[in-house]
């Protein structure tokens, strides 16, 4: 008997800022507060990532970035489940080409 194995033996996706230049930090910033004052409490003063790591060297598989911290909670959990089911394989030909462009 041989022992299915998944994505997430290989795999592992987390929640993370993006990093960005000092400039547009601050201008996230400024934004997100002017947003905030005028009653819009939707944007996000960082760009949430979803991040796919290789458990093996710990570098980047995919990466996308969400427009909200709601918006990376539930990528993240739809992620993870198909870390949980598909092959990693699978998991590659079903993410191909979401993430960001390099």
């Amino acid at each position: 008997m041989t022992q299915e194995t998944h994505a997430s033996d290989d795999y592992e996706a987390r929640i993370e800022a993006a990093e960005s230049s000092p400039l547009k930090a601050a201008a996230r910033w400024v934004v997100a507060l002017a947003s905030a004052a005028l009653g819009d409490a939707e944007y996000e003063a960082n760009e949430p990532q979803v991040v796919v790591h290789s458990r093996q060297d710990d570098s980047v598989v995919l990466r996308i970035t969400t427009s909200s911290l709601e918006e990376a909670e539930r990528l993240v959990v739809q992620i993870r489940e198909d870390l949980e089911t598909l092959s990693t394989d699978e998991f590659k030909a079903e993410w191909e080409g979401a993430g960001d462009k390099s």
